[in-house]
């Protein structure tokens, strides 16, 4: 079947063959919730408390810490690619951000475009995701072994040193930018800990007792950080104990006066995933983002 939407602000609802749910576009806590993988009937999304996937969140820039983005108001409609939100610029927030919401299958793409009215140093966007309970988290990480080559994926699991975030920046460059005193600022200050740089920018989460996988790729050019909140206990992570969250930081860089920049994040719904099979899909993701270059 082909993709659907239906609805009107503030609640939007979707269906495909492989999945269905809404996107809440007004109030606290905006995005999508209720999302079902169809085939087994098993809920990713979190509940009324927390905004679900796919939700542009904190944006910082100029040394400051912008309005929450899904807090604010914003004009949404249904489009033939999908559902397109503008979240017009204010006198508190000096950009245009719009986001673009592409259901296909059981591929989401989520596009991001920001149109800066001042000069963003350093400016950041995140696009957070929060699933049910006991879905425990993996990510693609550079190697902290000297010699070895290459990345792996690995469980993002709690231990002495992790606490309850942990960070996997692009570089050092990025790890710069993203500790330079942004997440001190209020409301809600983070204590971020980071094992290691992210290899590819991709992660995800995976329910122990079904298979079913949330599966999250960045922009190959535009996602400088990932952040975690890890699994704990490991194999049955408790949302008491830290949210089941993936976040992607995007952009880390200046946009100046004027300048349109945009980035991508691709969610795949699918259910035991082999690591070829997660490959595979980045790469089909990495084609499918050079060719709209």
């Amino acid at each position: 079947m082909a993709t659907s939407w239906s609805g009107e602000a503030p609640n939007y609802r979707f269906e495909t063959e492989a999945v269905s749910g809404s996107y809440l576009t007004a109030g606290e806590y905006q995005g999508m919730r209720d999302l079902v993988h169809r085939p087994t009937g098993v809920q990713l999304a979190a509940g009324e408390t927390l905004p679900g996937l796919v939700a542009p969140y904190r944006v910082f820039g100029n040394g400051r810490r912008y309005d929450d983005v899904r807090d604010r108001p914003n004009q949404a409609e249904v489009v033939p690619e999908g559902l397109r939100i503008r979240y017009p610029s204010d006198e508190a927030n000096p950009f245009d951000l719009e986001q673009l919401y592409c259901w296909s299958g059981d591929v989401l793409d989520v596009h991001s475009t920001i149109t800066a009215h001042e000069d963003l140093l350093r400016f950041e966007l995140c696009i957070s995701s929060y699933l049910s309970a006991g879905f425990r988290a993996f990510v693609s990480r550079q190697s902290n072994e000297w010699g070895e080559q290459g990345g792996r994926i690995v469980p993002v699991d709690v231990n002495p040193m992790t606490d309850v975030y942990a960070m996997f920046p692009r570089d050092e460059t990025a790890m710069g930018i993203m500790f330079d005193g942004r997440w001190d600022l209020p409301p809600y200050p983070v204590r971020w800990t980071v094992p290691a740089w992210f290899d590819l920018p991709l992660a995800y989460r995976r329910q122990a007792k079904t298979g079913v996988m949330g599966l999250a790729m960045g922009d190959p050019r535009e996602c400088y950080a990932i952040g975690i909140s890890v699994n704990d206990p490991p194999e049955d992570p408790d949302p008491d104990r830290g949210y089941q969250a993936i976040y992607f930081y995007l952009f880390g860089r200046d946009i100046r006066q004027h300048e349109i920049a945009s980035a991508r994040v691709r969610w795949v719904i699918g259910k035991d995933l082999t690591e070829q099979e997660i490959h595979a899909r980045w790469e089909a993701f990495l084609k499918d983002h050079e060719g709209r270059s």
